[in-house]
């Protein structure tokens, strides 16, 4: 098992390899993500990593580099964050040559312990296609609930794809650990 550890963002440190990362697997991650694979260059990712330290500074976010064995292995984030609802949206992507080794997991449940614990939120939900089968599998394997499904809630590929919305309290996590 992989040693799995979160931190912020260094736009100018990491932009080179998770770019390199990013256009590596741009066929697997654009299945599902239409935002990650926009970057055509280690300069505009650190141009958009920019902005992601920016919200993490002003609290609209909480945007994480994955590392596996010290290697960044992908990124997991908390955005639109409401200090007033006490409520996040979770996101996340990881590199193919990780998946499959309980990284993704590890990681989000150092994010979960973060948004419950450290930021006092009362709520977290996160969408994925229902396709995408491994995204579904981590999600209920954090204790996530599934909560309905949207139809035809993303354009990606060149057709329309439903998304299944998960939704995790606070109770239910502490309940868990």
């Amino acid at each position: 098992m992989s040693v799995v550890e979160i931190r912020p963002p260094d736009p100018a440190g990491d932009a080179e390899r998770i770019y390199a990362l990013i256009d590596r697997y741009r066929a697997t991650l654009s299945q599902w993500m239409a935002g990650i694979v926009r970057p055509q260059s280690a300069a505009e990712t650190e141009a958009f990593l920019r902005l992601q330290a920016e919200g993490n500074d002003e609290g609209r976010s909480a945007h994480r580099v994955i590392l596996a064995d010290g290697e960044i292995a992908g990124i997991c984030s908390l955005h639109g964050i409401s200090a007033v609802h006490r409520y996040a949206r979770l996101g996340y992507w990881l590199a193919d040559s990780h998946v499959g080794r309980g990284v993704m997991s590890q990681a989000l449940a150092l994010l979960l312990r973060h948004a419950f614990e450290d930021l006092g939120l009362h709520r977290l939900e996160l969408g994925c296609a229902p396709e995408n089968l491994r995204s579904c599998r981590v999600a209920e394997r954090l204790g996530f609930r599934l909560e309905g499904e949207l139809r035809d809630a993303q354009f990606l590929g060149g057709r329309f794809w439903s998304m299944r919305c998960y939704g995790l309290l606070a109770d239910e996590w502490k309940n868990r650990t």
